[in-house]
């Protein structure tokens, strides 16, 4: 799969791994509060099939949604929810436009099986979801996250 040749799973490694020990490390865990030690993160990039020749003039060749990192501070079989289902499921409707990156969902929007829960962000062709904390959280960690990966 062709990704962003700039937007590197090193780099997102290094974004998530900085805003994660920003919030549970650092001045701010005394000031947000984390209930918890759960959380998954999911970023998703445009992408395209490298075994493509066609340079997208036609139109045949679309671009998809590619996963570029995951990652989970603690063990996702000992999550109190199911948070990385809900972070790929709010990072699917971002990606899709069917969640407006507010603080809120688009109810009429959801599909069978989507989270009904906010907690990320589109910015600049990425979607970074987070789920595990409150959802204001979540969103604050996937703008700084989306933002550090610009």
């Amino acid at each position: 799969m062709i990704t962003p040749k700039f937007l590197t799973t090193s780099l997102a490694s290094v974004a998530v791994s900085t805003v994660i020990a920003t919030l549970y490390d650092g001045k701010l865990k005394a000031v947000l509060k984390p209930h918890r030690e759960q959380l998954h993160v999911v970023i998703l990039v445009p992408g395209k099939p490298s075994d493509s020749t066609d340079l997208g003039w036609s139109g045949h060749q679309e671009i998809q949604a590619v996963v570029l990192y995951e990652q989970s501070l603690g063990k996702p079989e000992d999550f109190e929810y199911p948070f990385v289902e809900i972070a790929q499921s709010k990072a699917l409707q971002l990606w899709q436009d069917r969640n407006d990156d507010r603080t809120e969902i688009i109810p009429h929007l959801l599909l069978p099986g989507d989270s009904p829960f906010w907690g990320g962000v589109k910015r600049h062709g990425i979607v970074v979801a987070c789920s595990g904390v409150k959802p204001w959280i979540d969103k604050m960690i996937s703008g700084m996250v989306a933002d550090m990966l610009v």
